[in-house]
């Protein structure tokens, strides 16, 4: 089979190299950060950690990296397309691992934070553990490493808050649905024939279900203007504690601890509680704009 035959699947649908080879450079970028996101996502979202080991237990296989994984396309796309997009997924993330989660498991995940809707009361009880665990009688390295660890947790309790929340009123309410699809950039991209409109309107709630379970939420430039646009959400104004906090944890997960310059990120226990603070501000000022009575009907 000559490489332009070869077929990939992407969102449940086959495309064969000599499609890749009459896309624009940009749709080829989309449909590749496309396929990846279906196929590999940040340890982080699901993958054991062990300190004592050194890091994540790739139990789902990996570490992989972007670049090397794209070159299934490398055969009829441009390298310097592919190393533009494996550069752009290497600072999200410089090592994935592999998604094996059948669909069912997927769907199940969704219909279990859909059905429970209760994603701001597990945002504050997060918060509320972490500033009990803080109190605990941790001192000299160990208390070093706990702060980090805390404050690890608070970034991880905003993205979860902001996905569950986002997914949720986007996936129950139609109206959203149509907004969310018509707003995102993503998906105004896409084109289709006409022969294939009730196909496309048929999947497209799981085409949506897919992509927004592969987004990184702790992109929130990103997942700023995605709520501003879908659900006319607006975020406070200044969030430059939560784009630096973002980093840090960066370098905190990924980096075992060290900047990109190798130096060492130390948290203090001042550091952890402003961070509490904003990202409590954040979420209040969200959630209190995704009420029934402040959303469109």
């Amino acid at each position: 089979m000559s490489n332009i035959e070869k077929k990939i699947t992407i969102s449940g649908e086959n495309y064969f190299g000599r499609d890749f080879q009459k896309l624009p450079i940009e749709e080829q970028i989309d449909k590749m950060r496309e396929w990846f996101h279906e196929n590999y996502e940040d340890p982080v979202v699901r993958t054991p950690y062990e300190s004592a080991e050194g890091g994540y237990i790739y139990i789902w296989g990996g570490p992989y990296d972007a670049n090397e994984e794209l070159e299934i396309f490398g055969s009829f796309v441009e390298s310097d397309i592919i190393e533009k997009l494996a550069d752009e997924l290497s600072e999200d993330c410089p090592d994935w691992t592999k998604k094996e989660s059948p669909e069912d498991y997927r769907n199940s995940y969704l219909d279990f934070f859909i059905s429970d809707n209760k994603y701001f009361e597990t945002f504050k009880t997060s918060l509320d553990h972490i500033q009990v665990i803080l109190q605990s009688e941790v001192t000299g390295d160990a208390k070093n490493h706990l702060l980090g660890l805390l404050y690890v947790n608070v970034i991880t309790a905003v993205e979860t808050y902001l996905s569950d929340a986002f997914i949720t009123k986007v996936i129950e309410d139609e109206y959203w649905l149509r907004k969310f699809v018509e707003t995102n950039p993503d998906f105004k991209k896409k084109s289709f024939n006409l022969s294939d409109l009730f196909r496309k309107r048929d999947s497209i709630e799981q085409e949506v279900k897919h992509y927004l379970l592969g987004l990184m939420w702790h992109n929130i430039a990103k997942i700023k203007q995605m709520y501003k646009d879908a659900l006319d959400v607006t975020f406070p104004d200044d969030l430059s504690l939560i784009f630096k906090s973002i980093k840090v944890r960066h370098d905190l997960v990924h980096r075992g601890g060290k900047s990109i310059k190798d130096e060492r990120v130390n948290i203090t226990s001042d550091d952890l509680q402003k961070l509490t603070e904003e990202a409590t501000t954040l979420i209040d000022s969200i959630n209190e704009q995704l009420k029934p009575d402040n959303t469109a009907c």
